[in-house]
């Protein structure tokens, strides 16, 4: 039996030439049905017969029956040609097991008598281990595919991570490009990210080892945003290093809270200052003597100011800390509005000759936090009374768009159009404002509102006076049952 590698024969040459050249190769010559007319030793030993016994038997015998058909079949169709044909089929031995030979044959024409000549080998190793390449292959592939589809989830995993990372973060190459920016580095850097962190004036470069620092950058539109920044370099297995990883973080709420905080404590010792200085004097003088008569009342009546003035900003800083802070969760209720109004109309103390009015349907009513509403009313009323001099206020209620407007309007002097769009802001003092105003009526107002998710506007009409609006949310009726 020959390997698959050794040479072929020419079966084109004489047929005792090619029987003698195949001695090593296992080789028949039938007629053209298939009749065994010659054979070599080798087909014997491949057959388990001598080749005696083989000559006159029909090669068809050692097909295998599964196979028998279909040699027969392509027997038939056997033509003359220049080239050999090549079958495989699987033969069945005298002894032994069956195994699956290649088989090539040839038809040589001698008038009407044809003769065919066979090579047989045995490839069923051959074929076995072809097999088992290929299922080794397969194997290799699946693997393959598996593990690049691990690969791509987990990059996928990975890319989703990076890009709900609450912080920004970029990664550098080598050459400081930008090789990876998530969602909120862009976000946080707009254009500029393109440049990366380091291209950015005021942070630190963090080429060597870990840096980081803080930094407030200028966003297109003029916008401000504060970075806590941390930068650290990519190192190869070398110790070489290949690029940078850039995190940082928006502080910018932080960083306006804790500005706000420390306004808010200056503004707030600052105005604390002239109160107590009024106080401590008037208490200095009468220590010294001033005890009877005319000027110590006018002493005590100084003290008694000063005291009045300093619980007002007490109570004032206390209700914006809590609304800003939201320390206190305001508690809904139902609040009858014409009754709080009324109230708010008795507690001030308007100049003389000005009126104050209440204008409310009866039974309405608003679902909130009467006592932030309260405040809030509180403040804006007596601003308004004053400042005017001269005129009315007036203290309205009414039904909008589902909810409840209530305003507070009156005919003081207005507020000039260059402070307008100040006047809400903490410690804000108009040129108009009284010597013992804090700055913080308004600011309280909408914190309050803002707290009860309402919403403040302010108005200043072209006749004359302030308009305050105050709009809430869900408004509800009061039926009285008699």
């Amino acid at each position: 039996m020959s390997g698959p590698d050794e040479p072929r024969p020419d079966l084109t040459a004489n047929p005792e030439d090619e029987f003698l050249a195949l001695a090593g190769v296992a080789y028949l010559v039938t007629d053209a049905f298939g009749m065994i007319t010659e054979a070599n030793v080798a087909a014997g030993n491949l057959l388990g017969v001598s080749p005696p016994q083989l000559i006159g038997k029909p090669l068809a015998r050692y097909v295998t029956e599964v196979d028998r058909r279909e040699f027969r079949i392509r027997l038939l169709e056997l033509k003359p040609q220049a080239e050999p044909r090549r079958w495989r089929l699987w033969l069945t031995p005298r002894r032994g097991s069956p195994f699956l030979a290649e088989l090539r044959v040839s038809r040589n024409e001698d008038g009407s008598v044809g003769t065919l000549s066979w090579t047989l080998d045995d490839i069923t190793k051959q074929t076995s281990a072809e097999a088992e390449l290929r299922v080794l292959a397969s194997e290799l592939e699946q693997r393959v595919s598996e593990r690049t589809h691990e690969v791509e989830a987990e990059r996928a995993r990975l890319a989703a991570v990076v890009e709900q990372i609450p912080a920004g973060l970029m990664i550098l190459g080598a050459d400081e490009r930008v090789l990876l920016a998530n969602a909120e580095a862009r976000r946080l850097l707009g254009d500029q990210v393109i440049e990366g962190i380091e291209g950015i004036e005021g942070l630190p470069s963090g080429n060597e080892s870990l840096a980081e620092g803080r930094a407030e950058i200028a966003r297109e539109g003029g916008s401000q945003v504060v970075l806590d920044v941390w930068i650290a370099p990519i190192l190869d297995a070398g110790g070489q290093r290949v690029g940078v990883m850039q995190l940082f973080q928006d502080i910018s709420l932080r960083e306006s809270r804790e500005r706000a905080e420390r306004e808010f404590v200056t503004n707030a010792a600052h105005q604390l200052q002239s109160p107590l200085a009024g106080i401590i004097s008037a208490v200095e003088v009468l220590q010294a003597g001033a005890k009877d008569g005319s000027e110590r009342d006018v002493f005590l009546g100084h003290i008694e100011r000063e005291a009045n003035r300093l619980a007002r900003l007490t109570r004032a800083l206390l209700t914006l800390a809590r609304a800003q802070t939201g320390v206190e969760t305001p508690r809904d209720e139902v609040v009858a509005l014409e009754p709080l109004l009324s109230e708010v109309q008795g507690a001030l103390r308007p100049a003389p000759g000005v009126a104050v009015a209440v204008d409310c349907p009866p039974g309405l009513a608003v679902v909130t936090n009467r006592a932030l509403v309260e405040q809030a009313l509180l403040n804006v009323a007596e601003n308004a009374a004053k400042y005017t001099l001269q005129g009315r206020i007036t203290l309205a209620a009414h039904p909008r768009d589902g909810g409840v407007e209530i305003l507070v309007s009156d005919t003081g002097p207005g507020i000039p159009e260059r402070e307008r769009r100040h006047v809400m802001e903490r410690f804000f003092r108009g040129a108009a404002n009284t010597p013992d105003g804090f700055g913080l009526g308004i600011a309280i107002v909408r914190s309050a509102i803002d707290a009860l998710g309402g919403e403040v506007e302010l108005e200043a009409p072209e006749s004359g006076g302030t308009v305050v609006r105050i709009l809430l949310k869900q408004a509800a009726h009061v039926v009285r049952i008699e």
